[in-house]
C-alpha cells in the first residue's frame, strides 16, 4: 500500500482513492459506473480542513472497511475485490452492526460519499 499521495489529491492516497471511489459508488447506488470518480474534488479539500485526529480516524475507518471482510462476512478478499452481491451484503453489516462503533464509521462514510456525489452533479 502507497503511502505517497498521488498529485491529483490532497488527503487520500491512489490506494484509499480507489477504496472510496468504489464504496461511493455503492452508497449513492451507482457499483457499475466506471467512470465515476466521486471522491477526489470535493471530498480532499472537505477531509483536509477537518481536525488531525479526525483525519486519522477516518484513514483508519477507510482501512478498516477494505481489510474487514474475513471477519465480518467470511470472505478472504478486500473489500475492493467483492463481487456486487458480497459488497452490498458487506456494507450492509456496517450499516445494521450490533457496534456503535462501525454504525458511525457507515455514516461518515456515507455521508462523505453523498458529498462527493452530490456536490459534484
Amino acid at each position: 500500500m502507497s503511502k505517497t499521495t498521488p498529485s491529483t489529491t490532497y488527503f487520500f492516497t491512489q490506494s484509499e482513492h480507489e477504496i472510496l471511489r468504489s464504496l461511493s459508488a455503492y452508497m449513492v447506488g451507482v457499483p457499475r459506473d466506471t467512470t465515476l470518480d466521486v471522491p477526489i474534488i470535493t471530498i480532499d479539500p472537505f477531509v483536509k480542513q477537518l481536525p488531525k485526529a479526525l483525519q486519522t480516524q477516518l484513514r483508519f475507518g477507510l482501512h478498516l472497511f477494505q481489510w474487514g471482510p474475513p471477519l465480518f462476512i467470511g470472505k478472504v478478499r478486500q473489500f475492493t475485490q467483492l463481487d456486487p452481491r458480497d459488497a452490498v451484503r458487506y456494507i450492509d453489516t456496517w450499516a445494521n452492526s450490533r457496534f456503535g462503533i462501525r454504525r458511525k464509521l457507515f455514516r461518515g462514510l456515507r455521508d462523505i460519499a453523498f458529498l462527493g456525489y452530490y456536490s459534484s452533479r
